[in-house]
């Protein structure tokens, strides 16, 4: 694996590691922090910094060409640079690769042509708008920022692959619609928070709506190994993110943090949906990255219940009012990842060939 794969990847792991210990952090628990600001940083770090790279080294591999490499080494740079301490810098430098990312999509849907392309250049340009608004000190409409980004960029992707479904014509128009109308929703959340907050729980939910009777899931769920447990994995993140949407269409007041309602519906979203989506999509998106081609095994259905676990122990605890099972969840949120990583690891795989390598 080359410099510009692995600088990546190793940003991708430190990304990670020290968002959940932020979030630790910022739960109570007792822990040592190697940055003053550690505890700040916990969105940052998993919206910019984890995710950020993640999907920039993603899009840059598929677009094969050696300079998009510059953009999730940019992102991983930034995470560094966070974790030294110079916390605002490693902001517009997260916004700078933010940027490189909307150019690589905008570059690749031009070659394309196809409506999810089209969403998924949609998808980044919130990836930058999210830093600069942490940057402002807004910290709410960051969040639905990132919310855009991930929702966008995971939708964008299971439409390329529902495109072997049968669809009426109705349901090839309606995915530009409902992105337009959550990409409006995270535009107006400074401006409007509370219009924003609906119209973003609306566009959400038809989104679940959309991909619950379109998703090629309702084939895959029949077949045995990968295919199944990514599945599996994507019909309960469907079911968060409708949780999440429904938390936050019947707030009668922008939440923000602090919030009991606030917490459960960013981490229905987060923990529920976007990480289900990374337990699935992980196994097939490593191989491209790294060469290796783990092996799914049923033990890693265990992962996925112990994070739905954390997941409702966590809501519980904001339902309740109950800070010390919100730490409880948060801890085990920690330990599903670690359980996922562990055994997805174990469970052994085969080295493949890179695909695509990069061409000048």
């Amino acid at each position: 694996m080359s410099a510009a794969r692995w600088l990546p990847v190793g940003g991708v792991v430190l990304a990670l590691i020290a968002a959940l210990w932020a979030g630790l952090l910022r739960l109570g628990l007792l822990l040592p922090s190697p940055a003053g600001q550690l505890p700040l940083m916990h969105g940052a770090l998993f919206g910019c910094g984890f995710f950020g790279t993640v999907i920039s080294l993603e899009r840059a591999i598929a677009y094969g060409r050696e300079a998009g490499f510059a953009v999730p080494l940019a992102s991983a740079t930034g995470t560094v640079i966070a974790l030294a301490g110079a916390w605002e810098l490693a902001l517009f430098i997260w916004a700078g690769a933010g940027i490189g990312l909307v150019v690589i999509a905008f570059l690749q849907a031009r070659e394309i042509r196809e409506p999810y392309a089209d969403i998924l250049t949609l998808a980044a340009s919130f990836l930058p708008l999210a830093a600069v608004r942490v940057i402002g000190g807004h910290a709410a409409p960051a969040a639905l920022a990132w919310i855009a980004f991930l929702v966008l960029t995971i939708a964008a992707e299971r439409l390329e692959l529902s495109r072997v479904m049968p669809r009426p014509r109705w349901a090839i128009a309606l995915p530009p619609v409902l992105a337009l109308a959550l990409a409006v929703a995270a535009w107006l959340a400074v401006s409007h928070p509370l219009v924003a907050q609906r119209g973003m729980a609306l566009a959400l939910i038809g989104w679940v709506l959309w991909l619950l009777r379109f998703d090629v899931i309702r084939v895959t769920l029949r077949r045995p190994g990968q295919p199944r447990f990514t599945a599996v994995c994507l019909l309960g993140g469907y079911l968060w993110l409708a949780a999440g949407a429904l938390v936050l269409a019947w707030s009668p007041t922008p939440l923000g943090p602090g919030d009991a309602a606030y917490d459960a519906a960013l981490h229905a979203v987060f923990v529920g949906f976007v990480m289900s989506m990374l337990f699935g999509h992980a196994p097939i998106i490593l191989p491209a990255i790294t060469g290796w081609r783990p092996r799914v095994r049923p033990q890693l259905y265990l992962a996925l219940a112990l994070l739905h676990a954390s997941l409702l122990v966590r809501l519980g605890g904001d339902a309740l009012g109950e800070a010390a099972l919100r730490q409880i969840g948060g801890g085990l949120h920690a330990l599903a990842l670690v359980a996922y990583g562990v055994l997805l690891a174990q469970g052994g795989g085969k080295r493949i060939a890179l695909s695509r390598p990069p061409r000048p």
